[in-house]
């Protein structure tokens, strides 16, 4: 063996050990929106107290029905983005189809925002208009979780292009939410990931400034900040008023990703224990430490109560294939 053929062993046995590393990442991160999800389902709604007495201080098991039901909306839409990620550059009118299909067979917990555009989108609307249509009719604010909950993929996806990464984060919100509040906290939260896959420290500040720069609303910018600052109890995730707010879903995941001990059934279970819109921060903060830690790091006995984790895992494969090494 001469001595270049031994440094291109040495390279080669270093690329395997990356993509190694970078494919448990990438199941890890569809892992752990799947144990986020399923891990918060029972408590959704109840107060952080509530949680306390009906849980005994807080769900800590994924109940085993899970193996024989469909997917939650928020696994299931992030499963339905992954597989419209795959074909290529997003398209609207693909991704819309998409989600129309998921809602008639299945509709499992979706949202009273994403139902009356999928609704719109069956009718005369198009995929760029339904749910700017529905946005503009409603009384109160529109800025929901739903698009945040499911953006993980895009980051899978584009994580070496900020451009098509910020591009396709936009897109995949603007589908079925329109407020630019859905939109930006979408981005922030597929930068967000993008940054933990690549091994880059996520700077709050640094990301509110690039923000900031941006043109996206005063808010969102000044939800990064303040996520550095406490802990969950700050973000009152289970007001009644706003317990399915955009913002929050965000600030949850950037406090996920942001704790200097990334455990991941330690993080989960103090999430849930909050109350509110569990099964969705659940899943964001599931995404964060999943991307933080990897699927071996997400209690093997959760999993196991989880229908199509070999799906996930195949997801997760292919969207690092489609992203390159």
């Amino acid at each position: 063996m001469s001595v270049q053929e031994l440094e291109q062993w040495v390279d080669s046995a270093a690329r395997s050990a990356e993509q190694r590393t970078l494919a448990e990442l990438y199941r890890g991160t569809l892992l752990g929106v799947a144990a986020g999800n399923a891990l918060g389902i029972p408590a959704e709604g109840h107060s952080r107290r509530s949680v306390e007495r009906s849980f005994h201080g807080g769900p800590t098991e994924v109940d085993p029905s899970e193996l024989a039901t469909s997917w939650d909306d928020d696994l299931a839409q992030t499963a339905v983005l992954a597989e419209a990620l795959l074909e290529g550059e997003l398209d609207l009118d693909d991704l819309a189809r998409r989600f129309v299909a998921w809602g008639k067979t299945n509709g499992r917990g979706i949202g009273h925002l994403t139902s009356e555009v999928l609704d719109q989108l069956t009718g005369e609307e198009s995929a760029s208009s339904a749910a700017r249509v529905v946005w503009e009719r409603r009384p109160l604010s529109s800025a929901g979780n739903g698009a945040v909950m499911r953006c993980s993929p895009v980051a899978l996806r584009w994580r070496t292009s900020g451009r098509n990464l910020v591009r396709d984060a936009r897109a995949s919100a603007l589908v079925t939410h329109y407020d630019p509040l859905c939109e930006w906290s979408t981005v922030v939260m597929s930068v967000t990931l993008a940054l933990i896959l690549s091994g880059a420290p996520v700077d709050l500040n640094a990301l509110a400034a690039h923000i900031d720069a941006t043109g996206a609303p005063d808010e969102v910018a000044t939800a990064i900040r303040a996520a550095g600052r406490g802990g969950l109890r700050g973000f009152e995730l289970d007001d009644p008023m706003d317990m399915g707010y955009t913002i929050k879903g965000m600030q949850v995941g950037l406090w996920a990703a942001t704790q200097a001990d990334p455990d991941i059934e330690a993080a989960l279970t103090e999430v849930v224990g909050e109350g509110g819109d569990t099964d969705t921060n659940g899943a964001i903060a599931g995404a964060v430490m999943g991307a933080r830690r990897g699927a071996g790091a997400i209690p093997g006995r959760w999993l196991d109560n989880i229908a199509g984790t070999d799906r996930l895992a195949e997801l997760a494969d292919a969207l690092l294939e489609k992203a390159g090494h």
